[in-house]
């Protein structure tokens, strides 16, 4: 007790992030008790309650994950669609992101029907000694996550583990063995899912089954939303000016200098960005600011997106095309077309994919297809068109197509 107190003490006057942060480095046993995580015999209780009212398949998004309270993504929208068809999903969380809902959860909590947060300060070992007598499913979507899963194998030999290949490897966070874990993860997963065909086709080395499911939109989010306020942006609206807009990472595959070629030619259009400014683009952002028409705004959370984007005239995709873009499936792009707006990007592979997607492979190009796309204004057709093709691409009929497999 006279550590924690101690620790209490140090923590006391440092602003509420640096703590959280200075927390999460502490050695485990001092970090449960400092957050007065549950005690494994309560845990247990609560997840064998939960257990036993489940009449769905028990799906596992292991740790470390992409956190719940981040960029909502593929990850976290495949739990939830996974969840209202009627299966149990655990998400697992850690307290290495500070911030909520994260950071606040101490074993169980229930954030959708069917859909739990879990953390037991134990990387998920009390989850899986609970679910003994279950048949599990682990959606594995990184190569960091191994470590975990491997662990929990020692405890549990009958996981039916699925490998989520989301990205090209180079966008992670990487770290010595990645690429030996990538392997090791592919090689011995029972289901192989590429988001990407160049990805499906680099996979193809290893001699397995791929079923290629690219991302896609949870629909009724952006048919019925909560209203926020954007003083800027309404502004703008109310002065009759067309807002071109863009939201999601700003980082070394944004295109900086189409963005910058229709800011400055078009100055009765506002461009709006909205995201998470990555440091090695921190320069060119700033150039862009300093182009009067261009907004940079901060990241939101995935609960104002479909709001934002209601005030968008046109929604933008300006990705340069390199190793990264070619093997990217845009969550956006769904998005975008679930809010039924004209969708202007440049020639991904897997956008060219798209119906009904204005694509511009130069900045003239890409400038001309935002003024066919104005031009079409809010004609109420249009919309409903852009909204019946993001029917076609909804997280409730990817996860059907991967139960009928499984």
């Amino acid at each position: 007790m006279e550590l924690i107190e101690r620790i209490s003490r140090v923590l006391q006057n440092k602003p509420e992030i640096i703590q959280r942060k200075i927390i999460n480095k502490l050695p485990r046993s001092v970090k449960g008790k400092v957050l007065r995580f549950p005690k494994e015999s309560v845990l247990k209780n609560q997840i064998l309650n939960v257990l036993e009212g489940n009449k769905g398949r028990i799906f596992i998004f292991p740790s470390p994950s992409c956190p719940w309270g981040y960029m909502f993504q593929r990850p976290q929208q495949i739990a939830r669609a996974l969840a209202k068809e009627g299966h149990l999903v655990f998400y697992m969380t850690d307290t290495s992101f500070p911030y909520e809902p994260d950071w606040f959860v101490r074993g169980l909590l229930e954030v959708e029907p069917n859909l739990y947060l879990f953390n037991d300060n134990n990387n998920g070992t009390t989850l899986i000694q609970s679910c003994a007598n279950e048949q599990v499913f682990v959606w594995q979507y990184w190569p960091h996550q191994l470590k975990t899963i491997s662990n929990w194998e020692v405890l549990y030999s009958n996981l039916y583990k699925i490998y989520d290949c989301i990205d090209y490897i180079d966008t992670f966070d990487t770290y010595d063995n990645i690429f030996i874990d990538f392997e090791k993860s592919v090689v011995d997963c029972n289901c192989l899912l590429a988001t990407a065909k160049s990805i499906k086709n680099d996979l193809s080395i290893f001699n397995k089954d791929v079923l290629y499911l690219p991302n896609a939109v949870m629909i009724e989010d952006f048919m019925n939303y909560d209203l926020f306020d954007w003083p800027e942006l309404e502004k703008i609206k109310a002065a009759d000016k067309k807002i071109i807009g863009y939201y999601g990472a700003i980082a070394e595959w944004f295109d900086f200098n189409t963005v910058k070629y229709i800011a400055k030619s078009n100055p009765d259009w506002t461009i709006v960005l909205v995201g998470e400014v990555y440091p090695t683009v921190e320069m060119q952002v700033e150039e862009l600011k300093r182009i009067g028409k261009v907004k940079v705004l901060k990241r939101v959370s995935y609960n104002k997106i479909p709001h934002l984007l209601s005030l968008f005239d046109v929604a933008i995709l300006p990705f340069l095309i390199n190793e990264i873009t070619l093997s990217t499936s845009p969550v956006k792009v769904f998005e975008y077309l679930a809010g039924g707006k004209c969708v202007v990007s440049t020639p991904l592979p897997e956008v060219l994919e798209i119906e009904g997607v204005f694509i511009g492979d130069t900045k003239e190009e890409f400038e001309r297809q935002i003024k066919v796309a104005l031009d079409m204004g809010e004609e109420k057709n249009h919309i409903e068109m852009h909204r019946k093709v993001a029917e076609q691409h909804t997280w409730q009929k990817r996860v059907k197509k991967i139960n009928e497999i499984i």
